[in-house]
């Protein structure tokens, strides 16, 4: 087709449409590289006698980085990864060399390799030692600058050359080599996800993981109402922070191993705390009946009805415990989709004597519901609502109206992450029942003896 007959074409399609838009779709407005179809008549220019060759690079993650940190901070990763694939021109790969994202706010980048000087096919060797610098550089620059934690962050590398074909349009043999590409990623991806599947099975099997305890205080005395249980995985290792463990084992279908498994620990560990201390010492209300354990349940372990109240049952009589000691807590950033058969599990599970807490409060998908449907004894409210409480005049109303609810429905509201005493003074004076936060302690696999508040 002749340059004359294109232009009249990209008229009349280009005839009335908005050219911001168009342009939006052709430079990437988070990282400000072009996107594919923008440098797509470039790259075909490289692809001659079978001399060029493309790199994949697909970020990736155990966890969704974005929904834990926000866009933002998400688009810094996408900005910090375009610098760092750029300032690798003249370094590992040609400053000729074109990147590219597939499209506006991809994670999907691509690299355009050129043919070597002397004209010769692109070794494949050499490409996957590129590939795999590539790889190494990004790594090393997440680690150094983000603020998302490198061990959340993974760069899956793919590379394939793009082989021009005379019976094929020239896009089409891009567009097959890109996917050839990722699917190299991709590959190294499934033998990542085998390590770690392989990871999570050993970190249950030789139970490495690990219980630490943060106090919760009475906000009328100062007294230590109960210790909430926190699960950290092995020390130094990428499954220390427990969003990453508890990911990678709903990812590999070890969820619900790994959540008895935590459970069992930290009632182990809380008898070992408190056969260390003198009765009523540790009890904020020795009238009733010592410290109280707050244990964290993801709502999709309610989900066989049977099991977990068994298990709770074998539980109680294994550690001796006392029901009506434990205060079973419940995330509601999961969505609770069948709020029946929850509410008929819950209830069974109070007959046994249980306690019941809504983690979270007011800031999961279905917070309202929740409290009205399960009748806690206790509401946390959330530590995103209550960071900067007594800087904002919206998050104090909105406790306000949680705490009416709770006396009028008998509930005690927890306020947790509390890190600075005049978030402290904010919420106490608000009237908060109970408090919790790096104010007061940091968790800890020890339990201390009281707390002192200036």
């Amino acid at each position: 087709m002749s340059n004359d007959k294109k232009n009249e074409n990209y008229e009349k399609i280009l005839n009335g449409v908005d050219m911001s838009k168009a342009y939006d779709m052709l430079i990437d407005y988070v990282t400000g590289l072009p996107t594919l179809n923008y440098i797509l008549e470039e790259i075909k220019t490289l692809s001659v006698k079978n001399s060029a060759a493309v790199i994949s690079v697909n970020i990736t993650s155990l966890v969704n980085i974005e929904t834990l940190y926000g866009w933002k901070n998400y688009d810094s990763l996408l900005k910090k990864t375009a610098e760092t694939l750029i300032s690798m021109k003249g370094q590992i790969f040609r400053k000729s060399d074109s990147i590219a994202v597939l499209f506006p706010a991809s994670s999907n980048f691509i690299i355009f390799l050129s043919a070597p000087r002397n004209n010769q096919s692109i070794n494949i060797e050499n490409i996957d030692k590129i590939s795999r610098r590539v790889s190494e550089s990004l790594k090393a620059s997440v680690s150094a600058s983000s603020v998302i934690p490198s061990e959340y962050v993974n760069f899956n590398t793919g590379f394939a050359l793009i082989n021009e074909n005379s019976m094929q349009r020239v896009e089409r043999s891009l567009f097959s080599a890109i996917r050839e590409a990722e699917i190299s990623g991709l590959n190294h991806e499934l033998v990542e996800r085998q390590k770690i599947s392989e990871d999570i099975k050993n970190i249950i099997t030789h139970e490495e993981v690990r219980t630490v305890f943060q106090p919760i205080v009475s906000v009328k005395d100062s007294e230590i109402l109960a210790y909430e249980a926190l699960t950290r995985g092995p020390k130094t290792s990428k499954y220390e922070l427990p969003v990453v463990l508890f990911s990678a084992a709903d990812a590999h279908g070890y969820a619900e191993e790994l959540e008895w498994l935590c459970i069992a620990k930290a009632i182990v560990n809380f008898n070992l705390n408190t056969s260390f201390m003198r009765k009523g010492k540790f009890g904020s209300r020795p009238s009733e009946g010592g410290i109280l354990l707050f244990l964290n349940v993801d709502p999709k372990t309610f989900l066989e009805a049977g099991i977990i109240v068994s298990r709770f049952s074998e539980l109680v009589k294994k550690y001796n415990l006392d029901p009506g000691n434990i205060v079973l807590e419940i995330t509601e950033r999961t969505a609770i989709s069948d709020f029946d058969s929850f509410k008929n599990i819950v209830d069974e599970l109070k007959k046994m004597g249980f306690n019941i807490a809504i983690d979270d409060a007011g800031a999961g998908y279905s917070s309202l519901q929740a409290i009205a449907e399960l009748k806690p004894k206790y509401l946390k409210f959330d530590m995103v609502l209550v960071r900067d409480i007594d800087k904002d005049f919206i998050k104090q109303e909105l406790l306000k109206t949680l705490l009416d609810f709770a006396n009028k429905t008998n509930s005690l509201v927890i306020a947790e992450g509390i890190e600075t005493q005049a978030e402290y003074n904010t919420v106490k004076a608000l009237g908060v029942h109970y408090a919790q936060g790096y104010f007061f302690a940091r968790p800890s696999p020890q339990f201390i003896e009281m707390i002192q508040i200036l």
